[in-house]
């Protein structure tokens, strides 16, 4: 088997004087799930429009399964893909004629038409919606018929371009949680673009970081989140904390930061040596048990500026001589042990902490 299902090598595209896309190489291999994400305008959507052969790079090549694509003969590769869009873009017809649509144009045989679009039906949960008409779906039914309508293609390699943004949340978590479970069953190649960060640790085994159409990171999910490769990367992926320091100097293994009135341990691959840095930390990271600092070896003190709604947690914004956010037990704000305007005690661990060199 090839070990890229497929390829990208210089691909670039420009519209007017602006370029859109400027990626040396991508590559995905088969099995594989690639989470794209990126600010808006970064490329994301017309990367994988390129990728998925809807739309011709300026220069570069393609490669599927290790052969050159050849833009004569696109129809036979885009026979062995499958995409879903953000809005579901369906036929004005029912539930299952949309997910049949495809098979039929392909010249599949009716009996097995049946057997495959009863299994996704079953899979997806819209059984019960085979008849209906898509006019009368909610946002989360079209997009179950959406992929269903991908899946019941059997694609070799499956475009997703943020198809669960424009849902509700429990909606999306479902439908996120599923569609994990298929992607693990089937092993289809998928490339999809995200902007929610979350769904990056469900789905992906790899990301990619898109910045101004070009590449700036690739790897594991938790190396993009917990060490982002800039700024931007960071603000992608939820890391709320970003404080300016100098490194003072080196202690042990660790890296010595003085940020305002504080110094701060960093230890981990990579860390700037000398200057001045951003210092990277995520809310979850960061310890709060009331007014005592817990057992990081970072303890700081400060005041409780704002305390906010986060899901099923409570977010607190603590003026420690810069803004620290940490994510709270919402058992400590039913108590009393902590209430805007109070002191609080943080700590957060000196491996938890990644620094990005800053301009002076």
């Amino acid at each position: 088997m090839n070990e890229k299902i497929l390829e990208g090598k210089n691909l670039s595209l420009a519209g007017g004087k602006h370029r859109i896309l400027d990626i040396e190489n991508f590559f995905l291999r088969p099995g594989e799930t690639i989470a794209l994400i990126g600010p808006n305008g970064s490329g994301k959507s017309t990367l994988l429009q390129v990728l998925s052969l809807l739309r011709r790079p300026g220069t570069g090549e393609l490669f599927f399964k290790g052969e050159k694509v050849h833009w004569r003969n696109v129809i036979s590769y885009r026979r062995q893909m499958a995409m879903v869009f953000q809005e579901s873009l369906l036929l004005d017809t029912s539930v299952a004629g949309n997910i049949t649509s495809g098979l039929k144009i392909r010249g599949v045989r009716k009996k097995t038409i049946q057997g495959r679009v009863d299994q996704w039906l079953k899979r997806l949960g819209i059984e019960h919606l085979a008849g209906r008409s898509v006019r009368f779906l909610s946002g989360g039914e079209s997009q179950r018929v959406s992929l269903a309508r991908a899946f019941v293609m059997e694609p070799e390699v499956l475009f997703l371009d943020e198809p669960f943004s424009a849902l509700d949340a429990p909606s999306r978590t479902g439908l996120i949680a599923e569609l994990a479970g298929i992607l693990q069953d089937t092993r289809i190649s998928t490339v999809f673009a995200t902007h929610d960060f979350s769904e990056i640790l469900l789905l992906a085994g790899r990301v990619v970081a898109l910045e101004k159409g070009r590449v700036v990171q690739t790897g594991p999910p938790r190396e993009i989140l917990t060490r982002p490769a800039s700024l931007t990367v960071a603000s992608l992926v939820g890391v709320e904390n970003v404080i300016p320091g100098r490194v003072a100097g080196k202690e042990g293994e660790s890296v010595i930061v003085q940020a305002g009135p504080h110094t701060i341990a960093a230890c981990g691959p990579d860390l700037p040596g000398t200057g001045p840095v951003h210092i990277l930390l995520r809310p979850e990271d960061v310890k709060m048990n009331g007014q005592e600092a817990g057992s990081g070896n970072n303890r700081l003190n400060g005041k409780i500026v704002k305390l906010l709604p986060c899901g099923g947690l409570f977010k607190a914004v603590v003026d420690c001589g810069f803004p620290l956010v940490a994510l709270l037990n919402p058992e400590l704000v039913m108590e009393g042990k902590v209430h805007a305007g109070g002191e609080a005690g943080l700590s957060f661990e000196s491996k938890k902490v990644h620094l990005l060199q800053r301009a002076e």
